[in-house]
């Protein structure tokens, strides 16, 4: 499971209305339907018909930072989304896999089915990581700091965290073998 940041530019009426959406926007600008890439040959190649006039070196660039994105998102995956209006985060599941629309002025969407979790983590429960949440990154990156990670994850329904079960079954055994080691005594 990898864990993602996406920054989208929203409204405060947007915002609040977040959760009800069934699909995020994935930050693609520029770029037609990817449904039928499924592999770097075929984006290395269709990055070059874009952008003709690039150097080599130019669209592998292009390629290395839009594959990573494009090819990691996987069902499962989890998306955090700083809200900066309401100085909140809120996570989503990927529930599917990539998909494509055409906008109202004929503009190019890049989608992915996800599912909410209700509970939404104030920025101020994050401030240590700042950086990683505020404005000014990039569109979407994926979350590699394992502090990071841990505190989102912390915030997980119950159910969805699997380590604390683990967690708690660890703690039980030390109990356990604490008392057999003073009842031995």
């Amino acid at each position: 499971m990898s864990m993602w940041l996406l920054h989208q530019t929203l409204s405060a009426d947007e915002e609040a209305r977040i959760c009800e959406r069934t699909d995020l926007v994935l930050p693609f600008e520029g770029l037609p339907d990817l449904t039928h890439v499924t592999n770097q040959a075929e984006a290395r190649k269709l990055l070059g018909i874009l952008h003709p006039d690039e150097p080599p070196e130019s669209i592998n660039r292009r390629l290395e930072r839009f594959w990573q994105r494009f090819s990691n998102l996987q069902i499962e995956d989890i998306i955090a989304v700083p809200l900066e209006h309401a100085r909140e985060v809120v996570i989503a599941e990927v529930t599917g896999h990539y998909h494509y629309a055409v906008g109202d002025k004929g503009s190019d969407i890049h989608l992915i089915p996800v599912r909410w979790y209700d509970k939404r983590i104030p920025l101020s429960k994050l401030a240590k990581y700042k950086e990683v949440f505020g404005s000014g990154g990039p569109a979407m990156q994926e979350i590699t700091a394992v502090d990071v990670r841990t505190a989102v994850r912390d915030h997980l329904p119950h159910s969805y965290n699997r380590f604390v079960k683990m967690k708690w079954l660890l703690v039980i055994f030390f109990a356990m073998s604490l008392i057999r080691m003073f009842t031995k005594l």
